[in-house]
């Protein structure tokens, strides 16, 4: 990407999306952050060839695209400091938590391009979903723009907003359902006489080909369940368990308990 990119913020988050840039061909040179903590700085700046600063408003006034990464707390004091150096043609992006298009619109100006995401949890491993939506000055040519962004983390889903907290919980919280699942199945190896290391590595390697079979394939996973469950089998015997124990309610029920408290705040 030949865009020149200013971050509002170096923490990991941030940190995360220059990785994946530059893993996908943006040259450090375009990149820019601006951060307050001189030691993070000094780290951005060896660690990924990337120009780090405290004070980065000449920068901002000349770039394409502006990243606001930091808490929603230290949101007000970023706008105010930036809003009059961002040109109508800057790309704002922010993935400050619960901030709504509205708030953003209203700090920066509503003439602004603006886009809210809602970053993944798997950034560090290339996957995972982060949620995007756009106001109404980003054109197409600029969501494949923000598309390419994103996907340093993993992949892009452009929502609704009204989807955000429900995102947030089943998507974003999703990996504890599956770490859970890993360490409970991990458990039960070392219970019928596996040595952890080994039941852990039958479990992540068995993980990783259940998922890569249902992108593969695109098959229901209902369907795949059906296909390993042989009449009087020992794996009918285990799903029969599995059920009487209610793990596919037991699953919805916290799922549900997480997106109302996404909710709530």
């Amino acid at each position: 990407m030949e865009k020149k990119i200013v971050f509002c913020g170096g923490g990991n988050m941030a940190e995360g999306i220059v990785r994946g840039l530059i893993k996908n061909g943006t040259a450090p040179g375009n990149i820019t952050v601006s951060e307050l903590k001189t030691e993070r700085c000094e780290y951005l700046t060896k660690k990924y060839g990337v120009t780090a600063v405290t004070d980065a408003t000449g920068a901002i006034n000349v770039a394409d695209i502006v990243i606001i990464a930091v808490l929603p707390l230290h949101l007000p004091s970023v706008t105010t400091a930036i809003k009059n150096s961002i040109k109508s043609s800057t790309l704002v992006m922010s993935i400050a938590a619960g901030v709504t298009l509205a708030t953003l619109e209203s700090q920066l100006g509503s003439d602004k391009k603006i886009v809210r995401v809602m970053p993944n949890t798997l950034g560090l491993s290339g996957n995972g979903f982060s949620a995007v939506c756009l106001n109404e000055k980003v054109d197409q040519e600029e969501k494949i723009i923000v598309t390419e962004i994103v996907n340093a983390l993993g992949k892009a889903m452009f929502l609704k907003e009204n989807m955000f907290d429900t995102f947030t919980a089943f998507s974003c919280s999703g990996p504890l359902w599956l770490y859970k699942m890993a360490d409970a199945l991990t458990n039960a190896g070392v219970y019928n006489g596996f040595a952890r290391e080994d039941a852990r590595e039958m479990v992540l390697e068995n993980m990783l080909g259940v998922a890569k079979i249902l992108q593969m394939t695109g098959a229901a996973p209902a369907t795949k369940v059906n296909e390993m469950c042989s009449p009087g089998g020992v794996t009918i015997e285990g799903f029969k368990s599995l059920q009487e124990e209610g793990f596919d309610a037991a699953v919805m029920t916290s799922v549900n308990a997480a997106v109302d408290k996404a909710k709530s705040l």
